[in-house]
């Protein structure tokens, strides 16, 4: 964020604690999931500021929960084949894999 904003007036804007901000700041406690829309939307995150937050919200989760009921069979049938082997998949895949997401998206792909 570009601002500067005290811990207390961020806790404040999330209802919460400044003890709990710093809590999750510092890694001691999890992000609520509901931060990953709270925040954008209070503070008016730019597109790529949003990214940058979701990148580094996510690296800090210990899993990730992918909603998949209402999405088209071909994409239930990728995050379900994707969450089932990767463990197995090799950094060098995970590489060409994240390349081709990336790539698809700056063409314009209408998901996140």
């Amino acid at each position: 964020m570009k601002a500067d904003i005290s811990l207390r007036k961020m806790a404040s804007s999330l209802d919460v604690s400044p003890a709990f901000l710093s809590a999750v700041e510092n890694g001691k406690k999890k992000m609520p999931d509901a931060w990953l829309s709270l925040i954008p939307e209070t503070y008016n995150l730019s597109t790529d500021e949003i990214e940058e937050f979701k990148d580094i919200a996510y690296e800090s989760f210990d899993t990730v929960a992918v909603n998949i009921a209402n999405a088209p069979e071909a994409n239930k049938k990728l995050a379900i084949r994707f969450a089932r082997r990767f463990e197995d998949i090799d950094e060098k895949t995970s590489e060409e894999l994240l390349t081709i997401l990336e790539s698809k998206l700056k063409e314009g792909s209408p998901h996140e």
